[in-house]
């Protein structure tokens, strides 16, 4: 069997190595400065939502999943949008009433944005040398 897949093998440090003493990053308290989305979900929903995650097999769940289109998510970098492994909790049912937990998804943070942006058939386009959204 192959050794489980850890995408930060590929070179760099770990993200959360130089964290002395240890501490969960997506726990911290949340503040207008701080990289979390915001929606504001508490640690038991978010918690939640990665059991919807897709399992890799060799791969610990506890820190690793993909999201429904197959792109790998770490857990510690929920909201974080810097990361190639950032997630955010997307909300399938949004616009159509509430879906509750069920509706509710992990997905790597780039698809989010994407998911936003087709929900509310909206794209980003320049107007003069500013971006702005548009409706499509």
């Amino acid at each position: 069997m192959p050794p489980p897949f850890n995408p930060y093998d590929a070179g760099g440090p770990e993200p959360f190595d130089s964290l002395e003493p240890f501490e969960p990053v997506a726990w911290r308290a949340r503040t207008p400065e701080s990289d979390f989305s915001a929606q504001g979900y508490d640690r038991a929903l978010i918690d939640s939502v990665w059991e919807n995650g897709d399992r890799i097999a060799g791969n610990d769940p506890a820190l690793w999943r993909k999201d429904q289109f197959g792109a790998w998510m770490h857990r510690l970098d929920y909201g974080k949008r810097h990361s190639e492994f950032g997630w955010e909790i997307c909300d399938l049912s949004a616009g159509r009433g509430n879906g509750g937990l069920a509706a509710l998804r992990p997905m790597q943070w780039q698809n989010y944005v994407d998911q936003v942006a087709a929900l509310t058939r909206s794209r980003m386009t320049a107007d003069g040398s500013r971006n702005v959204r548009k409706l499509v």
